[in-house]
């Protein structure tokens, strides 16, 4: 029998394996495999939670005991397990927030958030709270004088949706413990007005405090939210999920994956904004929890060394459009930031880096310059989330040279709607498939929080980009992206990612394939069979359905 090309390498990948009966064969499928080598195939078989066999369908068939479950795959499209690379899951309010309208972009003006909140605070109830957009974000007006007038004693609180903006009343200011004369926290501050008393914003970590004594974060409450999450990630294929775990402890993020016994693997990168100095960030990862859930590791801290283009405070080399003279700010001094990064060198952790803005990025890469060698720096893998400070080739060059791995969300490269409302979400659009040219690692993540989003909308705005189409990637390149390119920057390249005998057995069956599809039709795309080490978590009725020929 003479082998198509792509397929001559399945008696080699047979190896050591080839004479146990496998658990599982999925036939009469077109796999993508992740693989540089072995890119694609017709069928796989696994045994004991790992791909076993990979490669041409009639070698695998025969590999079928009386106890294997063989799957029709329909002739569709077969790929490794998704791969969520940057997410946050897990928080709670101390009221439900009132609604506001045109949210997301622009959000309410100020007029009409003052409006919702003042018949809010009519009604019965507590706390008021609600989720703003850049408008308000931007509106340089004072916040606590203005929330102050509609509420009386009302405590109020407004959530940027992105984070990084929170702007408070002063019952809601009381509420949380803030006196006037508090003293901006390490990695934030406070907004005041020309007198020096506070405006109501908190930007950063300031964001954060005082919340212990309004909102009691429960396991069993938190196991819920996760749990749901998990369920509709199933049902999208993904197998993996990166945590950045925001306002959250290791130990209570631990208890609640504890409860929640979702199917997936997690890596939680730890949240350095709960701790008030620096050292204290590394410590608590030395008192984290031993014993862990099944398929759950704890990686990170993750830092944010700067803001969002939103509100306008990431740290950009030109000055942001409206504002003359204003380029943003940086959340850590340059010997904190030293700090942070030299710590990292001497410690066994992955180090997660929120940077946005393009002059924060030359003065991390500046930093870590001065602090070690580009080798060196190759071997801890740093994870710069976001990327959207890589904005030209010389930026991108830096990144390849310390072996920085770019998490990307593609909600972030949607156009702003031409609304007439504020700016661009981001002045300038960020690079994408330059940073492959350019041989930086590239992952794939929602930046989802508090609802997690659908990966196949994650990968038409990837393969579209719409303000850049230059940089937009190829189907396969966002799919690579999704699956092996997040085990990399996770650090767990050698076991996941890719069907390749010897990987952990996750993938997913998809409902139509996205590397043909027109693009509209991308996030309408679902799992029929999802697998995590082998095990099926989801199964669609309709995989035996709608079947295409052989």
């Amino acid at each position: 029998m003479q082998l198509k090309p792509w397929t001559a390498s399945a008696f080699v990948l047979l190896c050591c394996t080839a004479f146990a009966e496998p658990q599982v064969v999925i036939v009469h499928a077109n796999v993508f495999t992740a693989d540089t080598v072995h890119p694609r195939a017709e069928a796989i078989a696994i045994e004991g939670g790992r791909f076993s066999a990979v490669g041409d369908e009639a070698e695998i068939r025969t590999m079928a005991g009386p106890g294997t479950r063989v799957i029709d795959a329909g002739g569709r499209l077969v790929t490794p397990g998704l791969i969520e690379a940057h997410v946050h899951i897990g928080s709670a309010l101390p009221s439900a927030p009132v609604p506001m309208p045109a949210m997301p972009f622009p959000g309410p003006s100020g007029e009409q958030a003052l409006a919702a909140v003042e018949a809010a605070a009519k009604g019965p109830g507590d706390w008021v709270t609600a989720f703003i957009g850049p408008s308000v974000a931007r509106d340089p007006r004072n916040w606590r004088t203005a929330l102050d007038a509609v509420t009386r004693d009302r405590p109020v609180v407004l959530f940027g949706f992105w984070g990084h903006t929170t702007i408070l009343n002063s019952a809601a200011l009381k509420r949380l413990g803030i006196a006037e004369d508090v003293q901006d926290p390490v990695g934030g501050w406070w907004g005041r007005d020309a007198e020096g008393r506070l405006d109501g914003h908190a930007y950063e970590t300031a964001e954060g405090i005082g919340w212990q004594r309004v909102v009691a974060q429960d396991a069993s409450m938190l196991a819920l939210q996760f749990r749901e999450a998990a369920q509709r990630y199933a049902r999208w294929g993904v197998t993996s999920i990166h945590l950045m775990n925001s306002g959250k402890s290791l130990p209570l993020t631990i208890d609640t994956l504890t409860l929640a016994k979702t199917p997936q693997k997690w890596t939680i990168y730890s949240w350095a904004r709960l701790e008030p100095r620096i050292a204290d960030a590394w410590s608590a990862m030395d008192a984290a929890p031993k014993s862990l859930p099944n398929r759950v590791r704890i990686d990170g801290p993750k830092w944010i060394l700067d803001g969002t283009g939103i509100e306008q405070n990431a740290l950009q080399r030109e000055a942001y459009l409206g504002r003359p003279g204003w380029h943003g700010r940086s959340n850590y001094t340059d010997e904190q930031l030293r700090q942070i990064l030299g710590t990292a060198l001497n410690r066994r952790e992955q180090i997660a880096l929120h940077v946005v803005g393009d002059a924060e990025t030359d003065r991390l890469f500046k930093t870590m310059q001065s602090l070690a060698t580009p080798e060196t720096w190759k071997s801890k893998r740093v994870r710069v989330e976001h990327g959207d400070g890589i904005r030209n080739a010389d930026s991108a060059s830096e990144a390849a040279r310390f072996g920085v791995v770019v998490t990307q969300n593609p909600t972030h490269l949607l156009p702003a709607p031409s609304t007439g409302g504020p700016p661009a979400l981001f002045d300038r659009p960020s690079l994408l498939s330059s940073l492959l040219t350019a041989g930086v690692p590239l992952a794939l993540g929602s930046d989802g929080g508090p609802a997690e989003a659908n990966p196949f909308l994650n990968i038409m705005l990837a393969t579209t980009y719409g303000a850049l189409p230059a940089e937009a990637l190829t189907r396969e390149q966002a799919l690579v992206a999704y699956t092996a390119g997040g085990a990399y920057a996770e650090r767990q390249e050698e076991t996941k990612g890719r069907v390749k005998v010897g990987m952990a057995a996750d993938l997913t069956v998809m409902s139509q394939d996205v590397l043909t599809v027109p693009s509209r039709m991308l996030p309408t795309t679902k799992s029929l069979l999802t697998m995590v080490d082998g095990e099926i978590v989801f199964e669609d009725p309709d995989l035996t359905a709608g079947a295409q020929p052989r």
